[in-house]
Protein backbone atom coordinates (compact mmCIF):
# COMPACT_ATOMS: atom_id res chain seq x y z
CA UNK A 1 0.00 0.00 0.00
CA UNK A 2 0.88 3.66 -0.98
CA UNK A 3 2.54 5.43 2.44
CA UNK A 4 -0.07 8.22 1.31
CA UNK A 5 -2.77 6.51 1.59
CA UNK A 6 -2.05 5.67 5.35
CA UNK A 7 -3.25 7.78 7.77
CA UNK A 8 -2.23 7.22 11.33
CA UNK A 9 -4.44 8.29 14.45
CA UNK A 10 -2.11 9.60 17.39
CA UNK A 11 -3.14 11.51 20.82
CA UNK A 12 -2.05 15.18 20.70
CA UNK A 13 0.21 14.46 23.59
CA UNK A 14 3.70 15.92 23.83
CA UNK A 15 4.66 12.46 22.74
CA UNK A 16 2.42 11.70 20.37
CA UNK A 17 3.57 14.84 18.41
CA UNK A 18 6.97 13.86 18.84
CA UNK A 19 5.54 10.39 17.18
CA UNK A 20 4.09 12.75 14.21
CA UNK A 21 6.83 14.46 13.69
CA UNK A 22 9.13 11.10 13.08
CA UNK A 23 6.18 9.76 11.27
CA UNK A 24 5.83 12.60 8.65
CA UNK A 25 9.42 13.25 7.95
CA UNK A 26 8.53 9.26 6.91
CA UNK A 27 6.02 10.23 4.72
CA UNK A 28 3.23 8.85 6.36
CA UNK A 29 0.57 11.00 7.50
CA UNK A 30 -1.10 11.54 10.74
CA UNK A 31 -4.43 12.51 12.26
CA UNK A 32 -3.86 14.16 15.57
CA UNK A 33 -6.83 13.04 17.73
CA UNK A 34 -8.09 14.30 21.44
CA UNK A 35 -7.13 17.82 20.49
CA UNK A 36 -8.53 20.16 22.75
CA UNK A 37 -6.42 23.55 23.20
CA UNK A 38 -4.80 25.52 20.56
CA UNK A 39 -1.12 24.95 21.95
CA UNK A 40 -2.05 21.30 21.27
CA UNK A 41 -2.93 22.10 17.43
CA UNK A 42 0.41 24.61 17.11
CA UNK A 43 2.64 21.91 18.36
CA UNK A 44 0.93 19.12 16.18
CA UNK A 45 1.23 21.94 12.95
CA UNK A 46 5.03 22.40 13.82
CA UNK A 47 5.07 18.62 13.58
CA UNK A 48 3.84 18.90 10.57
CA UNK A 49 1.04 16.60 10.82
CA UNK A 50 -1.39 16.18 8.10
CA UNK A 51 -4.48 16.90 9.83
CA UNK A 52 -5.87 17.83 13.19
CA UNK A 53 -9.12 16.21 14.74
CA UNK A 54 -10.78 18.99 17.71
CA UNK A 55 -13.37 17.79 19.42
CA UNK A 56 -16.33 19.79 19.33
CA UNK A 57 -18.71 18.18 20.97
CA UNK A 58 -16.21 16.93 23.87
CA UNK A 59 -15.33 20.13 24.56
CA UNK A 60 -19.19 21.32 24.88
CA UNK A 61 -19.98 18.64 26.80
CA UNK A 62 -16.83 19.57 29.79
CA UNK A 63 -18.00 22.84 29.96
CA UNK A 64 -21.82 22.20 30.20
CA UNK A 65 -20.94 19.77 32.68
CA UNK A 66 -18.71 22.20 34.68
CA UNK A 67 -20.31 25.32 34.39
CA UNK A 68 -24.44 24.85 34.43
CA UNK A 69 -24.26 26.69 31.56
CA UNK A 70 -26.44 26.18 28.62
CA UNK A 71 -24.76 27.10 25.19
CA UNK A 72 -26.04 28.29 21.52
CA UNK A 73 -24.24 27.17 18.70
CA UNK A 74 -22.80 30.94 17.86
CA UNK A 75 -21.26 30.24 21.60
CA UNK A 76 -20.05 26.98 22.25
CA UNK A 77 -16.82 26.95 23.20
CA UNK A 78 -16.10 23.53 20.99
CA UNK A 79 -17.31 25.94 18.13
CA UNK A 80 -15.23 28.27 19.25
CA UNK A 81 -11.86 26.35 19.45
CA UNK A 82 -12.30 24.79 16.22
CA UNK A 83 -12.52 28.82 14.60
CA UNK A 84 -9.71 29.76 16.48
CA UNK A 85 -7.38 26.72 15.34
CA UNK A 86 -8.53 27.41 11.80
CA UNK A 87 -7.67 31.23 12.03
CA UNK A 88 -4.03 30.70 13.79
CA UNK A 89 -3.54 28.27 10.80
CA UNK A 90 -4.36 30.15 7.99
CA UNK A 91 -3.43 33.42 9.58
CA UNK A 92 0.43 31.62 10.15
CA UNK A 93 0.24 29.92 6.86
CA UNK A 94 0.23 26.32 8.32
CA UNK A 95 -0.36 23.76 6.35
CA UNK A 96 -2.37 21.15 8.73
CA UNK A 97 -5.97 20.79 7.92
CA UNK A 98 -8.53 21.37 10.41
CA UNK A 99 -11.01 18.16 10.88
CA UNK A 100 -13.64 19.06 12.99
CA UNK A 101 -14.90 16.08 15.02
CA UNK A 102 -17.12 15.00 17.55
CA UNK A 103 -20.66 17.17 16.66
CA UNK A 104 -23.32 17.24 19.25
CA UNK A 105 -25.81 18.95 16.56
CA UNK A 106 -26.57 20.82 13.56
CA UNK A 107 -25.93 24.02 14.61
CA UNK A 108 -22.31 23.22 15.24
CA UNK A 109 -21.93 21.80 11.51
CA UNK A 110 -23.55 25.55 10.43
CA UNK A 111 -20.81 27.67 12.78
CA UNK A 112 -17.91 25.86 10.96
CA UNK A 113 -19.03 25.76 7.19
CA UNK A 114 -15.64 26.65 5.80
CA UNK A 115 -13.67 24.20 7.84
CA UNK A 116 -11.26 22.26 5.56
CA UNK A 117 -12.57 19.22 6.69
CA UNK A 118 -15.79 17.81 9.22
CA UNK A 119 -16.70 14.23 10.08
CA UNK A 120 -20.34 14.12 10.25
CA UNK A 121 -22.44 10.98 11.81
CA UNK A 122 -25.02 9.37 10.10
CA UNK A 123 -28.04 11.06 12.03
CA UNK A 124 -26.70 14.68 11.87
CA UNK A 125 -26.50 14.61 7.71
CA UNK A 126 -30.23 12.98 7.48
CA UNK A 127 -31.08 15.99 9.68
CA UNK A 128 -28.72 18.46 7.52
CA UNK A 129 -30.52 16.68 4.44
CA UNK A 130 -33.73 17.78 5.50
CA UNK A 131 -32.73 21.59 6.15
CA UNK A 132 -34.16 24.01 3.74
CA UNK A 133 -31.55 26.95 4.86
CA UNK A 134 -28.74 29.30 3.06
CA UNK A 135 -25.60 27.66 4.55
CA UNK A 136 -23.46 30.82 5.01
CA UNK A 137 -19.22 30.05 5.13
CA UNK A 138 -18.48 31.03 8.40
CA UNK A 139 -14.39 30.11 8.11
CA UNK A 140 -12.41 31.80 5.25
CA UNK A 141 -8.63 31.52 5.05
CA UNK A 142 -8.27 35.38 3.26
CA UNK A 143 -10.31 36.66 6.76
CA UNK A 144 -7.96 34.30 8.42
CA UNK A 145 -5.03 35.68 7.27
CA UNK A 146 -6.01 39.46 8.89
CA UNK A 147 -6.64 38.68 12.30
CA UNK A 148 -5.14 40.43 15.11
CA UNK A 149 -3.07 37.40 17.00
CA UNK A 150 0.59 36.56 17.98
CA UNK A 151 2.30 33.64 17.18
CA UNK A 152 2.82 30.64 20.34
CA UNK A 153 6.14 29.71 21.07
CA UNK A 154 5.41 25.96 21.44
CA UNK A 155 8.49 24.15 23.00
CA UNK A 156 8.26 20.97 25.74
CA UNK A 157 8.16 23.06 28.52
CA UNK A 158 4.96 25.69 27.32
CA UNK A 159 3.52 23.11 25.88
CA UNK A 160 2.94 21.26 29.33
CA UNK A 161 2.49 24.64 31.10
CA UNK A 162 -0.18 25.68 28.97
CA UNK A 163 -2.04 22.26 29.23
CA UNK A 164 -1.66 22.23 32.90
CA UNK A 165 -3.07 25.48 32.90
CA UNK A 166 -6.04 24.34 30.84
CA UNK A 167 -8.67 21.73 33.33
CA UNK A 168 -10.67 20.74 30.54
CA UNK A 169 -7.89 20.39 27.62
CA UNK A 170 -5.77 17.86 29.94
CA UNK A 171 -9.05 17.09 31.91
CA UNK A 172 -10.47 15.38 28.30
CA UNK A 173 -7.10 14.65 27.27
CA UNK A 174 -6.79 11.92 30.21
CA UNK A 175 -9.90 10.95 29.55
CA UNK A 176 -9.38 9.60 26.19
CA UNK A 177 -6.32 8.00 26.79
CA UNK A 178 -7.97 5.79 29.26
CA UNK A 179 -10.71 4.86 26.46
CA UNK A 180 -8.28 4.13 24.15
CA UNK A 181 -6.33 2.07 26.55
CA UNK A 182 -9.61 0.46 27.55
CA UNK A 183 -10.31 0.30 23.80
CA UNK A 184 -7.06 -1.97 22.90
CA UNK A 185 -7.55 -3.88 25.61
CA UNK A 186 -10.57 -5.20 24.77
CA UNK A 187 -9.29 -5.50 20.63
CA UNK A 188 -6.61 -7.31 22.41
CA UNK A 189 -9.04 -9.49 23.64
CA UNK A 190 -10.92 -10.55 20.41
CA UNK A 191 -7.86 -11.41 18.51
CA UNK A 192 -6.61 -13.79 21.31
CA UNK A 193 -10.07 -15.21 21.12
CA UNK A 194 -9.86 -15.89 17.45
CA UNK A 195 -6.28 -17.27 17.57
CA UNK A 196 -6.97 -19.93 20.24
Amino acid sequence: MPRERILIKIASTWEGVQAAKILQKEGINCNMTLLFSLVQAVACAEAGAKLVSPFVGRILDWFKANTGKEYTAENDPGVASVKEIYTYYRKFGLETEVMGASFRNVGEVLELAGCDLLTISPALLEELKGMDIEVLKKLDAEVAKAADIEPLNVSEASFRWLMNEDAMATEKLAQGIRVFSQDMAKVREIVAQRFQ
